[in-house]
């Protein structure tokens, strides 16, 4: 892109420069700070202006996050010290369910535990991400990562019962989601064409699906006719088939072959599709197949039978909180701290300042220590009866602590490489997790006349860098009050999902990972900025003048999914998994003191599975205290 294109997008302008240097200084700068929390004298504390919701530029897998781990699985070794301290409980990852497993040993086993929870980010809550932008003296928060409670009604008993004594009282939803306020507006759901793929750039409002505005846009006459057919719905591609003949072409094939094979659609629809399931499912139309197209409800199959009963239980209610689900770990970590954040309510946890220096004092019972990542996990003496020696680098030194019992809350595929007590076919199972990558875009603009003049709420943009621009959620908690009018800054959400359609999904996902851990901020900003520039530009919205602040929140392991190593095939629903063995299950069996929980534990990468699998590993710890 020219020097001239630069300036008119306004990349030129300070907030480059500045969102960058913030977005890297508490991964970095924070070795400069007094105290990490990181060393075995506590004491030290954190700054008390270390705060990383605040940061903006690159978050998410932070520079700084993952470097050691990386480090770690290619084969460096760090060897164990003697232990300078003791816990009841280690704690190895601060996502949901990490804290929920100190949160759930403090409740059924130990009330009197020592605890200590290791994380190599700079902030805890893991994939529940909170970001916060602040414009003339008033704060706006976005989720960065975990988004909402999904169809809250169907969790596990185990998984209502914490939200409950977490405070989180979902029947109250009506209190705080503005449901209609976009469409007071005249604000909807839409699609962008872009000039690159389509050839020309043309937004269609008036609904996700085959509107009357699509009849203006860049397709051609058969590429019309063909997108309309394919959301009107109507046609039986596989009319004469028994259920069991359907289900078997559906297996065989992902979404968008079967779109092309049985439904006869060309290029410009399958485009159009291409990207559908990148927001859900982290892959594309090709790497989707075509049952789970079928189970999501996508256009295609006319409602056909295929053998199989409907999802049971099927709830569509969201519960929101402005920051997703980083306010249930917020509310967990105000749980397990006492004093690190004032308040009592769901409400008022939204705008509670957090005091990070008290996470990781030498009088708290609860210890949760950022910046450290764990790379060595074993039995003392190789006994599986006897205590764990965890090892952590922090500021580019490895510290020992011990424990009686070990909870493993991290990535799965990593345990095989710092633990020398996996056995070798567990080894197998673990490594048989593939993480999705995604990013999470937040930007605050100055305010959203652009979108109410045009009517959108939220985009579909098939062949653009974001497949999705959409506001952020429109909700108000306590003290915390969503901006109302469209003369007011707002954040929207921008998701982009890396990925090499063609390959099979696994290796999309590994491919997708390398390419997101080399694509630069300067990159992400570029496409943020010319994006909404042709689109909103129409509406008055001006990209060098209009955008106050970029948060972007690459994952490079997001979703967890479990592959079945002879076929490649993606755990995609684990209830209805083909196969007799499950990879999931294998990999969560607990190693002498050491349990193992997280989403990979259950191949579902929901904040329900995050509780669940906590909930089931500090009990497997309670029962037998050994493997």
């Amino acid at each position: 892109m020219s020097y001239t294109k630069d300036q008119e997008l306004g990349m030129s302008l300070p907030i480059t420069r500045r969102d960058f240097l913030n977005g890297v200084s508490v991964a970095i700068g924070a070795t400069l700070l007094t105290g990490c929390g990181g060393r075995e004298n506590p004491a030290a504390e954190l700054a008390s202006a270390y705060y990383p919701p605040a940061s903006t530029g690159l978050r998410g897998a932070h520079p700084g996050s993952f470097e050691v781990a990386h480090a770690a699985a290619q084969g460096k070794r760090w060897s164990p010290a003697a232990p300078s301290a003791y816990y009841d409980l280690i704690v190895v990852g601060a996502g949901i369910s990490g804290l929920t497993a100190a949160y759930i040993y403090q409740r059924d086993i130990d009330p009197a535990a020592r605890i200590l929870v290791l994380d190599n980010h700079d902030d805890f809550g893991g994939h529940a991400k909170r970001n916060e932008f602040t414009h003339d003296g008033r704060t706006f928060i976005g989720y960065g990562g975990t988004m909402l409670i999904e169809a809250h009604r169907t969790y596990p008993e185990v998984s209502k019962r914490v939200l409950r004594e977490l405070g989180i009282d979902t029947a109250r939803r009506s209190e705080f989601h503005h449901d209609d306020l976009f469409a007071s507006h005249g604000a909807g759901h839409c699609s962008f064409f872009d000039k690159e793929t389509f050839g020309a750039d043309f937004l269609a409002t008036g609904g996700l699906g085959y509107s009357e505005a699509m009849q203006d846009a860049p397709l051609s006459a058969e590429g019309r006719e063909q997108l309309q057919r394919l959301f009107a719905d109507e046609q039986d591609y596989l009319a004469g088939m028994s259920p069991a003949e359907r289900r078997e072409v559906l297996e065989a094939h992902s979404w968008r072959a079967y779109l092309e094979q049985f439904g006869g659609f060309g290029d410009e629809v399958l485009d159009y599709v291409q990207k559908w399931p990148h927001g859900v499912w982290s892959i594309g139309a090709d790497g989707l197949p075509a049952w789970m197209a079928w189970l999501q409800g996508y256009p295609g199959f006319a409602g056909m039978d295929i053998g199989r009963g409907e999802l049971h239980g099927e709830d569509d209610e969201y519960f929101r909180f402005p920051d997703g689900n980083a306010t249930v770990a917020r509310l967990l970590v105000r749980k397990l701290v006492p004093g690190v954040a004032p308040g009592s309510t769901m409400e008022d946890v939204v705008t509670a300042a957090f005091d990070y220096s008290k996470l990781d004092r030498p009088d708290n019972r609860v210890n949760i220590r950022l910046d450290s990542t764990v790379v060595d996990i074993r039995h003392q003496d190789g006994n599986r009866d006897a205590d764990v020696d965890v090892t952590y680098v922090t500021d580019g030194e490895a510290r020992t602590v011990a424990a009686g019992k070990v909870v493993f809350a991290a990535y799965h595929a990593m345990l095989p490489h710092i633990c020398p007590d996996v056995p070798a076919e567990q080894a197998e199972a673990l490594g048989a997790s593939v993480r999705s990558p995604l990013v999470y875009t937040n930007v605050l603009i100055r305010n959203w006349r652009s979108l109410a003049e045009l009517g959108i709420q939220r985009a579909y943009c098939p062949g653009s860098f974001f497949q999705t621009v959409m506001f952020t959620h429109a909700v108000s908690f306590g003290d915390y009050r969503f901006s109302m009018s469209p003369d007011e800054p707002v954040i929207l959400h921008l998701n982009c999902v890396p990925l090499q359609p063609g390959l099979p999904a696994p290796e999309q996902f590994r491919a997708g990972r390398r390419a997101l851990l080399e694509t630069p901020f300067e990159t992400f900003e570029r496409n943020v900025r010319d994006q909404l520039g042709r689109m909103l530009g129409p509406g008055g919205f001006d990209p060098a003048a209009d955008i106050l602040g970029i948060t972007v929140n690459r994952w490079p392991h997001g979703y967890a999914y479990s592959v079945d190593p002879p076929s490649g095939e993606v755990a995609w629903w684990p209830e209805w998994w083909p196969h007799e063995r499950k990879p999931w299950v294998d990999s969560r069996q607990p190693i002498g003191n050491i349990a193992i929980a997280g989403t990979d534990a259950a191949s579902n990468a929901m904040t329900e599975s995050a509780i669940e699998e906590a909930h089931r590993a500090v009990h497997r710890l309670g029962q037998s205290g050994s493997g």
